[in-house]
Formats: C-alpha cells, sequence, structure tokens
C-alpha cells in the first residue's frame, strides 16, 4: 500500500507542480504520522480528515488566503475533483486532495523543507508547521511513526 500512496503523492505533486523530492517524502511521513494510512475520519470524533489528518477549517483557510489568489493552484485544485460546495466530504474521499492540502499547509510556511533523511528535522517541522502547538503530535511520534 505504501508503494501505491507513495505513486499518489508523487503524481498529485507533479500536477501542482511543486514536486521535489523532499517535499515527497515529507508528505508521506505525514500521512504515517497523522494516520499511518489507516483513518479518513479522526477518532474519537475530530473534525479532521484524510490520511492527512486535514481539518476543514485549514481547508477553507488554505482556500480563502491562499489558493483565491493563486489561480494556477485554484484550476488545479478543481481538476483534480476540490468543489468548495462539498470540501470536507471530496477531501475525505480522495488522496490527491488530501496530499494537494497537506503540500499546500506546508507550502505556505516560508521555510524551506527538511532535507531528504533528516528524520528529526522532518519531525519538528510537522510539530511547528502541521501539526501546530495546539496539536497533540510530539516529534517523538513522528519519528516512531516513521522509523
Amino acid at each position: 500500500m505504501h508503494k501505491s500512496i507513495k505513486k499518489l503523492i508523487a503524481w498529485t505533486l507533479e500536477i501542482l507542480n511543486m514536486d521535489s523530492p523532499e517535499a515527497r517524502e515529507l508528505i508521506f511521513r505525514t500521512g504515517m504520522a497523522e494516520s499511518g494510512y489507516r483513518a479518513i475520519e479522526q477518532h474519537g470524533g475530530g473534525p479532521a480528515v484524510g490520511y492527512f489528518q486535514v481539518e476543514p477549517a485549514t481547508i477553507n483557510d488554505t482556500i480563502a488566503n491562499y489558493v483565491t489568489y493563486r489561480q494556477e493552484i485554484q484550476t488545479k485544485l478543481w481538476s483534480l475533483g476540490f468543489d468548495d460546495k462539498d470540501s470536507v466530504l471530496r477531501v475525505m474521499g480522495s488522496i490527491p486532495l488530501q496530499v494537494a492540502f497537506c503540500r499546500l499547509k506546508y507550502r505556505r510556511d516560508r521555510y524551506a523543507l527538511p532535507s531528504c533523511g533528516d528524520l528529526e528535522a522532518q519531525g519538528k517541522y510537522w510539530k511547528r508547521v502541521y501539526n501546530t502547538y495546539k496539536g497533540k503530535g510530539t516529534v517523538k511520534h513522528f519519528m516512531d511513526a516513521n522509523s
């Protein structure tokens, strides 16, 4: 299954024109930390959806404050099947859209993605940007999920 997920990650990043070895690795490892590729809805009834546990607020904020100002990205998201009328269900049901929103979350950060193979740096980056200081995840969790 992980080989298939990695193919979908690469394919989606190529479509978005946001592909790099660093992005592929960080996004794959984000999925490992967030759900282990075993859940499309957050355990315990939380709002996050998909393997990358994207929250509806993140989807809405990304569209309103980033994608709206970048027509090329908007066109590509809609070509992947996104529609803001039922955005949460579309993201939950589409691995490419999950990948896209995960990548866009990282893309909005001003710092470069960590180097490939640097698991600790990736864990720190994930915690700061993706899981945030409010999240329950830890750098240790990220590293354990990816070792």
